[in-house]
């Protein structure tokens, strides 16, 4: 195996193990990879607020929040790809319509805003929410810059709910999902993963067969299928898994999956 020049790898599911933490072995494989030369790249659908700890444990040349949003680079301004302002308006009102009982939050990157309607997980600690407004009007106006728009709703399925959001929305957005309560998840135009990890190995100078990431949820699709080896984690969901999309396959996330591929990588 020829050593790749960046490793980009999600965090949920991906690195972290079942306990939401880092083994000791996944951090020690990555850790040697950047010791050899390797650029880290995180790669999540978290905010900044959320990933920081774990970012903190590596020396990262990049940390890509928000599924492409919201880019932290060392000792640079963040690289914030965000939704214009007038285009939230008219994505809220088509999900509106297509998602029954559907609430919105938004990502800032900086700070995380929601509607009365919208339902917080319950791992959501109170000091991250910066403001609970009465309606969506007051949500945008208060929430800038959109990083990311996040719709939920109870009364349908996530992948029902991806479907009839993309379908709504059609080319003024990018739709996806990363967990499997009623949540999507939506970007601007042309912003994910991929399209963000592209602009950085650019800026690096790296093409992209020199890139290994890993990822488990769709929302991992783009950053997978443009490095030039993907691996989906055997443990992941079973879009990333159909052999026609041709990605290679990593051990399971519970079983230091990203460390062992990094391991044999390292050792040639």
């Amino acid at each position: 195996m020829v050593l790749p020049r960046v490793i980009a790898t999600d965090l949920d599911g991906t690195l972290l193990g079942r306990s939401g933490e880092v083994s000791e072995r996944n951090r020690r494989a990555l850790n040697d990879a950047v010791d050899a030369g390797v650029r880290v790249v995180i790669v999540t659908a978290r905010p900044p607020r959320t990933t920081a700890a774990i970012a903190d444990l590596f020396d990262c040349a990049a940390v890509v929040c928000g599924n492409g949003a919201h880019t932290q680079r060392p000792d640079r301004d963040p690289l914030v790809r965000a939704i214009d302002r007038d285009t939230s308006g008219t994505l809220v009102d088509k999900l509106r319509g297509a998602l029954p009982g559907v609430g919105f939050a938004v990502e800032t990157g900086v700070g995380f805003y929601h509607d009365a309607d919208y339902r917080l997980e319950s791992w959501m600690l109170p000091e991250w929410v910066s403001g609970v407004l009465d309606d969506t009007d007051s949500l945008l106006a208060a929430a800038n810059p959109v990083t990311k728009l996040l719709a939920r709703s109870t009364a349908m399925p996530v992948h029902l709910m991806h479907d009839a959001a993309r379908d709504s929305v059609g080319p003024l957005a990018e739709v996806t999902y990363s967990g499997s309560a009623g949540l999507v998840e939506v970007s601007a135009p042309g912003v994910n993963k991929g399209s963000t990890l592209a602009l950085l190995c650019e800026e690096w100078g790296v093409s992209r067969d020199e890139v290994v990431a890993f990822g488990d949820m769709p929302n991992d699709r783009s950053s997978l299928t443009w490095a030039g080896s993907g691996y989906a984690m055997e443990s992941g969901h079973q879009e990333l898994l159909d052999p026609e999309l041709g990605l290679l396959v990593a051990p399971p996330s519970h079983e230091d999956g990203v460390g062992r591929v990094v391991e044999r990588l390292l050792q040639g």
